[in-house]
């Protein structure tokens, strides 16, 4: 189960109820349908997260899609009839980056259904995965549309409305941090050929060095290697 971001005062009382009580209709959803994982993604302006997960291992799924701005759970975040792929890893010219990254988790089945959450200030979408070729009947789509239900309705209340769009907002900051470190983390391994994690050290020990957020240290390396001097 993966929990709200925290912030540096914490969550609120309301994010942390609707985290928990997303992750509880989840976990239900994953028993009842013999999926693996199901995650929730939510679209709130330019910000698009995963805000709720079973297991976080399948987060890289949503993110594929999150990079590439294409794939069922984006699909479906506008009103549309449920997608499910009997075999995600192999969709030809469809949804690449997804589709490779489902071959590469080991992912066959998935099924994403749109939340019907009525806002136009928070959009999102139910997203489950399997392991196994599940081949969905109509029967086991329509199973899944009372899981979606209760998650729009925990999501459209006052309090956690405004709790996902901070979720999917601190969640999209998050990724675009990991985004630019990684990328930071690339640099220094190919300039010093050296390993991911001692790449990650000596990232740590600039900024620590430098009295410096590691993300921003990392933004500013990228920069003073990607763009032109006058532009800095």
């Amino acid at each position: 189960m993966v929990d709200a971001p925290l912030r540096a005062d914490g969550p609120d009382a309301a994010e942390v109820r609707l985290n928990r009580l997303l992750n509880l209709i989840l976990e239900s959803a994953v028993e009842a349908l013999h999926f693996d994982a199901a995650t929730v993604t939510a679209r709130h302006g330019q910000d698009m997260a995963t805000v709720a997960a079973t297991d976080q291992r399948f987060i890289a799924l949503d993110d594929a899609q999150y990079e590439s701005g294409e794939g069922p759970c984006l699909t479906v975040l506008e009103p549309h009839d449920p997608i499910s792929l009997d075999d995600a890893g192999e969709l030809d010219d469809q949804w690449q980056h997804f589709s490779r990254t489902a071959a590469h988790l080991g992912v066959h089945s998935s099924l994403s259904m749109h939340l019907p959450v009525d806002t136009a200030e928070v959009a999102a979408s139910l997203n489950l995965y399997s392991r196994q070729r599940l081949e969905l009947s109509d029967e086991q789509v329509a199973a899944a549309v009372p899981f979606a239900d209760q998650l729009a309705a925990a999501i459209v209340s006052v309090d956690a409305h405004r709790s996902t769009a901070k979720l999917a907002r601190d969640m999209g900051e998050a990724m675009r941090s990991r985004a630019v470190i990684e990328q930071a983390k690339g640099m220094i391994m190919a300039d010093r050929q050296i390993s991911a994690d001692e790449a990650f050290e000596q990232l740590t020990r600039l900024s620590q060095h430098a009295n410096m957020k590691l993300r921003d240290v990392a933004q500013r390396m990228v920069k003073e290697r990607t763009e032109p001097p006058d532009e800095r």
